[in-house]
């Protein structure tokens, strides 16, 4: 029995159907194989992609970013590696592209958890491993809140009773985490999971994915099953434009320098009825105009 083919790539915002993004429960991640949307709605937590760069996660999280500011949450992007421009000047979207920016916010969505004080809905999203790796470069003064890497495992242990949902993405699942992993996040997409990623974050009792890498293609895993998924592809400009409306969607149109429209009056009316006159003509007197 031959296996089910689906086209290789990612989906272009055109090509779903009027209403999808707002019809469906949460922010849309793409298409399955029968072509119906695939979503995060709000009772599937935290969600953890696991992926090597260059097969989408910065696609699923700009796709989701802009997803979660038209509903109206508050999205917290920790990013160092510049993947994330379109955010900048942005309303609901808040950049932080720097270790020591990073650091305080996670240190004050701990101390808020910790309060066990309830907010707006918040989304954070941890673009790749860089972002981790910086935190645990970053010298900072002795902090009672421990530090930002702390303060990141507080708000995935007790984030979600205070509001806040955390999307992180990375190469490998760290190992820290590894055994807590599936009790974290709730919802995993995986692509090309390897056999040790699949065991620890894959569905249980299901076969490997045998398949190549392919950039757009991932698995998504929840509540036991999982299901192929072709990622939703939003270009920058298509974000920032997605993530300030609220209104039904449609392609953002190109700026265009406003033309110059002169208002003619009655004069210049006449200067361009007149024939033009050279420079070796005898200038004409008033008497001429009739």
């Amino acid at each position: 029995m031959s296996r089910t083919r689906i086209p290789v790539g990612r989906v272009e915002l055109a090509a779903l159907a009027p209403g999808t993004i707002e019809a469906a429960p949460g922010p849309v991640i793409g298409l399955t194989d029968t072509g119906a949307a695939a979503s995060i709605g709000p009772g599937r937590g935290h969600t953890l992609i696991v992926a090597w760069p260059g097969l989408g996660t910065t696609t699923v999280l700009r796709t989701l970013a802009a997803q979660y500011a038209r509903r109206g949450t508050h999205v917290d992007v920790l990013d160092v590696s510049g993947q994330h421009a379109w955010a900048r000047g942005q309303q609901r979207v808040h950049l932080h592209e720097d270790a020591g920016s990073i650091h305080r916010r996670l240190l004050q969505l701990a101390a808020q958890v910790r309060a066990e004080r309830k907010g707006p809905p918040r989304v954070v999203l941890v673009e790749s491993d860089q972002t981790i790796n910086t935190l645990l470069r970053f010298r900072h003064y002795p902090h009672p809140g421990g530090t930002g890497l702390d303060a990141l495992t507080t708000v995935l242990a007790g984030g979600l009773l205070c509001g806040i949902r955390v999307v992180m993405a990375c190469r490998a699942v760290p190992v820290p985490i590894a055994h807590v992993a599936q009790d974290l996040f709730a919802t995993r997409l995986l692509a090309a999971p390897s056999p040790r990623t699949w065991q620890l974050v894959g569905a249980p009792g299901a076969p490997v994915p045998d398949e190549p890498y392919r950039a757009g293609l991932m698995h998504l895993v929840h509540g036991g099953g999982h299901q192929r998924v072709r990622l939703l592809q939003l270009t920058p400009l298509q974000a920032a434009h997605l993530a300030t409306t609220s209104g039904p969607i449609g392609r953002p149109t190109r700026w265009r320098r406003p033309r110059l429209r002169r208002r003619l009056h009655a004069c210049h009316l006449a200067r361009l009825a007149a024939p033009a006159a050279s420079t070796f003509q005898i200038p004409r007197i008033q008497g001429d105009f009739r």
